[in-house]
């Protein structure tokens, strides 16, 4: 067998099918997981990808068992990319705890639990990619998406624990940020969410008819992401290869350039955060020096 395997998470449509398809294309091994086998779609069966059966919302047990079962199939598992998820719509103070509990179960839970099932193969072979699709609204929040911007903000901050902890393992850690991409995304929140119903938070700058608001933006301002060109700088930031050279550790970048933005949209929001973070930190410069224990009181404090 040559080439890498890929397990993919959420492979029945969206980015999880594209990229699947892509790196297929490549001449990659893919493991592709769905919920059910009739989801399993005929172009990666054709492509010769591997099904794996995983619910995200089982048991850790459950999903550790996934693992295992993937790790089988090929001997190895090569790149691991956590991309299955979906968003919850709702304004904090209408949110339903348990949906709430059920998303952090998929986009987070889930994904840590399977990660973990995998880390042992992957200290073992000194090697490894663990990919963590997450969003652009992980830093940059958008109103009634709290329970999605929240389930990615703290899958963005297990990747960068993650990544300092299995660096001695050549093991890479990636964080991929999506901006607006073309998929069935908005569609599947609108089929779990009316996030038209609340009848306190009905102004458009708290979230009011987000899910069918964000995509018509889109269209208007004529910037729609491409999964098939997302697929491929995916897969080039993993071989180190076309728009990715001397962008990864080992080629001139650096291990902690963990974000990989995708979209226009992405990029220039975060370039927007970052200048605000700045000016937000500055302008409490004198508050936040002004906090520590006197010089000629440290005496006092051996321990810390």
């Amino acid at each position: 067998m040559t080439g890498k395997v890929w397990l993919i998470t959420g492979g029945s449509s969206g980015i999880g099918l594209a990229l699947s398809e892509y790196v297929l294309s490549q001449g990659d091994n893919v493991i592709a997981t769905v919920r059910s086998l009739s989801k399993f779609s005929e172009s990666l069966k054709t492509a010769g990808a591997k099904p794996l059966l995983l619910n995200l919302n089982g048991s850790d047990a459950e999903i550790r068992k996934a693992g295992e079962d993937a790790l089988k199939i090929y001997g190895r598992i090569d790149v691991l990319v956590n991309n299955a998820g979906y968003g919850v719509i709702a304004p904090i103070e209408e949110l339903n705890l348990d949906e709430l509990r059920a998303q952090f179960q998929t986009n987070v839970f889930g994904a840590l639990a399977l990660t973990q099932a995998l880390l042992p193969s992957f200290r073992a072979q000194k090697s490894g990619h663990i990919l963590n699709v997450t969003s652009i609204a992980a830093l940059v929040g958008f109103a009634s998406w709290s329970a999605y911007n929240a389930s990615k903000a703290a899958l963005e901050s297990f990747s960068e624990a993650l990544s300092q902890e299995v660096a001695p393992y050549n093991i890479r850690v990636l964080i991929i940020s999506p901006g607006y991409f073309s998929t069935q995304f908005f569609q599947a929140s609108a089929q779990l969410t009316d996030d038209k119903k609340s009848k306190v938070y009905t102004d458009e700058s708290q979230g009011w008819g987000s899910i069918e608001r964000i995509p018509r933006a889109h269209v208007a301002q004529r910037q729609i992401g491409d999964v098939v060109k997302l697929a491929q700088r995916v897969y080039e930031v993993v071989h180190g290869t076309g728009m990715a050279q001397h962008l990864v550790e080992g080629q001139g970048g650096k291990r902690e350039w963990l974000r990989v933005p995708l979209g226009p949209d992405c990029g220039e929001r975060l370039l927007q955060k970052i200048a605000s973070l700045e000016e937000n930190v500055r302008a409490f410069e004198p508050i936040w020096r002004s906090t520590d224990v006197e010089p000629e009181r440290l005496q006092f404090f051996p321990r810390g």
